[in-house]
């Protein structure tokens, strides 16, 4: 919404039966050469050096479009200056979209070439059309090479296996309690933190005003007059705040070493490592129990002698005999199989 503060300009028009150009489009309703009427759909922003204020000039609203003889006319009047028919029921006249200008830019103006390329959709022009065409369907051949992509990598083909190996492992880690090197903000220092150095550093940033980003918009208001309106949006930067960092040694628990143990049949019946020899406490160099690990394989080996691997939960791993036979799903390209397939045959 315009206002009364925003300087008000006249569009330009060009007369298509004499070829007079850059005709006003408040002032000159009719073409001074020959007479011929205004074309309020082809009027256009003029440069910024051709601007021609808009005296005096009270806003009525957009023209309307007689439905008779398509003549633009005046928002006030009763009838058509052209053919005398009633106004009332006109549609308003097609506008310019708006014009956008960097401020301290110069805008170079509009031709009515402008006016009638972005007029209605039935004039943009065919090649326009033609690249619309070509785009779709650049779309549906690459939606179709993304479905056969799926279905060619994800085609599978079912294969006979017959369990050839079995392997376990489990791990424990040991943890230590002793010195570790760490940091934190010092408004957050730990208690028992020792050799306590600090430094000065970028704790966060403030979003802080640095000025505006202003643009001058013009718009077409439809009667043959254009305002110009100065926008502007705030411009922030990011400014450093500095806290104290403090870098310190404190006494924690952390992975010392590991524990193992594994196996390659069923016939050894998975353990865990032992652990013993451990000095407990929260001393330094206190060792406890930390986290376990483990991880159960089975080997299958189909008819060409290509062996496949899968790791399953312990309690599947058991029921996998050795030369036992099953059936599983490969996939046709790589050849991997789907662990989770498998069935007995």
């Amino acid at each position: 919404m315009s206002t009364a503060d925003d300087p008000v300009y006249q569009m330009l028009w060009d007369c298509k039966f004499c070829g007079h150009q850059k005709l006003l489009g408040q002032t000159h309703r009719h073409c001074p050469n020959c007479g011929a009427p205004q074309n309020a759909a082809e009027r256009y922003f003029p440069s910024d050096t051709e601007k021609v204020r808009a005296e005096d000039h009270e806003y009525a609203g957009a023209d309307l479009v007689c439905t008779h003889c398509g003549e633009a006319n005046g928002r006030r009047a009763r009838h058509c200056g052209n053919c005398g028919a009633p106004i009332e029921g006109g549609a308003d006249v097609r506008m310019r979209a708006d014009r956008v200008v960097a401020e301290g830019e110069q805008f170079r103006g509009e031709t009515k070439a402008d006016a009638r390329a972005g007029r209605a959709p039935e004039a943009v022009p065919a090649p326009r059309k033609s690249r619309s065409v070509v785009g779709i369907g650049c779309l549906a051949v690459l939606a179709i090479l993304v479905v056969a992509g799926v279905v060619f990598f994800g085609w599978r083909r079912e294969a006979a296996f017959v369990v050839s190996g079995h392997s376990w492992t489990r791990e424990i880690t040991v943890e230590a309690f002793g010195p570790v090197s760490d940091s934190s903000w010092c408004d957050a220092l730990p208690v028992d933190a020792v050799s306590v150095r600090r430094a000065r550093e970028v704790r966060s940033h403030d979003r802080v005003p640095d000025g505006e980003d202003c643009h001058v918009r013009k718009v077409d208001r439809g009667n043959g007059t254009f305002v110009e309106k100065r926008e502007c949006e705030p411009r922030y930067r990011d400014e450093p705040v500095y806290g104290d960092r403090c870098y310190f040694t404190v006494n924690r628990w952390r992975p010392s070493r590991k524990l193992g143990s594994s196996g390659s049949s069923l016939a050894e019946a998975p353990v865990w490592p032992a652990v013993s020899s451990l000095r407990t406490g929260n001393c330094v160099g206190c060792e406890r129990e930390g986290s376990r690990r483990e991880k159960y394989v089975v080997e299958l080996t189909d008819p060409k002698g290509t062996k496949q691997t899968c790791d399953v939960p312990e309690a599947r791993w058991t029921g996998f005999a050795d030369g036992s036979a099953w059936k599983g799903a490969t996939r046709v390209v790589g050849g991997t199989l789907d662990c989770g397939s498998l069935v007995p045959r």
